[in-house]
């Protein structure tokens, strides 16, 4: 009996609930809560979904960052890679113009032997100036050969020889003494000599003799082991004193004595 009237509340309380699902429903009651949790869930789940977008974006800058920046030391590496490049290419452009100037020079003296070389180092000393260059007594070199470079400019002759190398005293040296021609009407005899590095002059030119400013210089064959016609500098300055016996000139050298990378030593002037 008790069983029967428990069972018959359950049918009743599930009639109702059915019954009030229904009406519920029918009064729409059911599409204001959904739109509710609808709306609450959108809520919660608007700023995770901005949180994702942000974090995707934050990404997508970092790799993007990331790929410049590789790009970018790259475009440096490869800058870096140019400017060697175009270093070296400089230099080879300069060194072979050079080669084909004293190659040029000694095809049309064919009874002068050469040896070419290059400068290895430089002298730091104020009352000197020499060059130290890669080639020695094994190729022939001897003390008091002259040394030119491009088209037969003379910049100085041999001071010391060893097996692979020789010390080059250069004109502007104090001690460089070498006899000179000026090419005026009157082709001027003198003596170009050093100026402790600091330029070069051509001293005793007689006083009757006219020499002027733009006056090319050149080795006039005097000098023991130095040929006739060699390229020493121009005239810049006269210095000329009424009563005095001679007169002098001050020069610009021919070649950039302070950058000099490749030279020729003339060994022999005989076929």
């Amino acid at each position: 009996m008790i069983l029967m009237r428990g069972k018959k509340k359950t049918l009743i309380a599930i009639v109702f609930v059915i019954v009030l699902v229904i009406g519920i429903q029918r009064l729409g009651w059911f599409d204001f809560l959904g739109n509710g949790f609808r709306s609450i869930g959108m809520m919660v789940a608007r700023p995770f979904y901005h949180m994702r977008i942000s974090m995707h974006e934050f990404f997508q800058k970092r790799k993007l960052k990331d790929t410049w920046y590789v790009e970018w030391e790259h475009a440096q590496k490869q800058l870096q890679l140019n400017m060697v490049d175009r270093g070296a290419l400089a230099l080879l452009q300069d060194e072979n113009k050079q080669m084909k100037e004293q190659l040029n020079f000694f095809s049309f003296h064919l009874s002068f032997s050469h040896v070419g070389a290059e400068v290895v180092s430089r002298t730091v000393d104020p009352l000197g100036t020499t060059v130290i260059i890669n080639k020695g007594t094994e190729y022939g070199i001897k003390v008091g050969n002259p040394v030119i470079v491009n088209d037969g400019i003379l910049v100085g002759l041999v001071l010391h020889t060893y097996n692979h190398s020789s010390v080059v005293r250069l004109l502007s040296d104090s001690e460089s003494k070498i006899g000179a021609t000026a090419m005026n009407e009157e082709k001027s005899i003198g003596l170009v000599e050093g100026g402790y590095g600091l330029g070069i002059r051509m001293n005793y030119i007689p006083q009757n003799e006219i020499i002027t400013p733009g006056t090319i210089i050149m080795t006039s064959g005097l000098t023991e082991d130095v040929p006739r016609g060699l390229v020493m500098g121009i005239v810049e300055v006269v210095e000329k004193q009424p009563h005095e016996p001679f007169q002098q000139a001050v020069l610009k050298s021919a070649a950039d004595l302070s950058h000099i990378t490749l030279v020729s030593v003339i060994t022999s002037t005989e076929l």
